[in-house]
């Protein structure tokens, strides 16, 4: 059974693309009305392991042959993924297990902080959804 993985599922961006999903449900340091998960539960900046690494890892190396068969692995799902504290770490083991690119699609809520830009600088693409209000 896949707890942290799920897909491919196609993207328009992306092609077939492998999900990530590290952070609880609704689980960011925004509540943006227009969200298509909804209504935060968590408003949150705390970084931490939400899900233990290990078995994340475990799950990605029961799964090599859907890593490679996908267009890109992308780190997103049910909550902001830069709050994940072993982001790069597992950025840097996907990169060791296969060459499909990867990308995180993030709020850019944290994306000043130190850590998230030597996470941001190993990545294939980050996507930053950015909304203005004029």
């Amino acid at each position: 059974m896949k707890r942290f993985i799920y897909g491919p599922v196609p993207s328009r961006r992306l092609g077939r693309s492998l999900g990530i999903d590290l952070i609880p449900h609704k689980t960011c340091p925004y509540d943006c009305i227009y969200c298509h998960l909804g209504r935060t539960t968590t408003k949150t900046m705390q970084k931490q392991e939400y899900v233990p690494f290990s078995e994340v890892v475990n799950e990605l190396d029961q799964n090599l042959d859907i890593l490679d068969s996908s267009d890109y692995i992308t780190i997103a799902g049910s909550g902001e993924p830069t709050l994940y504290s072993r982001l790069g770490d597992l950025i840097t083991s996907i990169k060791e297990k296969t060459h499909t690119p990867i990308a995180v699609i993030t709020n850019g809520s944290l994306h000043l902080m130190l850590a998230m830009q030597c996470c941001f600088s190993i990545l294939t693409d980050r996507f930053l959804i950015l909304h203005l209000n004029t």
